[in-house]
């Protein structure tokens, strides 16, 4: 048995993905669905699921791949992103296209 036809493929990423996590819809001030990618390049994208659009890009933000991403509990709209260097970044969502550093 072949797996199934893709519904669709997203495009643009400086590299091979190499994390995932999806941000609650809870968070975004429409009704579309976000999953976030880390590459391994060390770049984050923010994927609006509705459009098939990268909506934001923070690029090379780790030396290395990004290992890992997690999305907090609860509304307070924190994500963190660890990356093979060993560096894990605290990030808050001031909009899903608005992402502020916070260590």
């Amino acid at each position: 048995m072949e797996p199934p036809d893709p519904d669709y493929i997203l495009r643009g990423f400086d590299g091979p993905v190499t994390s995932l996590a999806f941000i609650p819809n809870s968070w975004a001030r429409d009704s579309a669905t976000y999953l976030v990618a880390g590459t391994q390049t060390g770049s984050l994208f923010v994927w609006n699921l509705k459009t098939r659009r990268v909506i934001h890009r923070m690029m090379s933000i780790h030396a290395n791949s990004v290992l890992s991403i997690n999305v907090l509990g609860g509304d307070d709209g924190e994500v963190l992103s660890q990356g093979r260097e060993g560096v894990v970044i605290r990030w808050k969502l001031l909009a899903v296209d608005n992402w502020v550093k916070m260590g």
